[in-house]
């Protein structure tokens, strides 16, 4: 049967104590030792994981910063290459424009030069044939029919030189 023996029981919570003492000196105290270091890493890494996160949306406002800068430049260029494409475009017409004007002024002055050199040959078909009018008249003696067949021969000369 079971027996009570006060000093058995005193031994056995005094072992249970020393083994309690052994063990979380050595065990606990390492153990402990463990998880703490293991807490620094988790919170270590944390921190680097915030770090980073900082960093990539550090990162991401440049790289935003940069596009809408890279954006703004291409807007400028493209507003100053259409400026100088409409600068460069009114000077091209103005020049076509003052080449044109150059042109109808010469086409005009030639065409005054024929229409006046026109005149000039007409004035001397009418002279040559008033001077073949005069001519024939001198050499015959004029009568009425003589002056009509003179007249239609004058008109027919004259609207075949036309």
């Amino acid at each position: 049967m079971l027996s009570f023996d006060l000093v058995n029981f005193i031994f056995m919570i005094i072992n249970v104590l020393i083994l309690f003492f052994i063990a979380k000196k050595f065990l606990f105290g390492r153990v402990d030792d463990i998880i703490k270091k293991r807490e620094e890493e988790i919170a270590d890494s944390y921190k680097a994981a915030d770090k980073a996160t900082e960093e990539a949306l550090a990162s991401k406002k440049e790289y935003e910063d940069k596009i809408q800068s890279a954006e703004r430049e291409k807007a400028e260029i493209i507003s100053e290459a259409a400026r100088k494409a409409d600068t460069e475009s009114s000077r091209i017409i103005g020049r076509a424009n003052e080449e044109a004007d150059k042109i109808i002024k010469a086409a005009n002055d030639e065409a005054d030069n024929i229409r006046k050199a026109a005149e000039i040959v007409h004035d001397k078909e009418v002279e040559r044939v008033v001077f073949d009018v005069a001519a024939h008249l001198a050499g015959t003696t004029m009568t009425e029919e003589a002056n009509s067949e003179l007249y239609d021969k004058f008109l027919k000369q004259a609207s075949h030189n036309e």
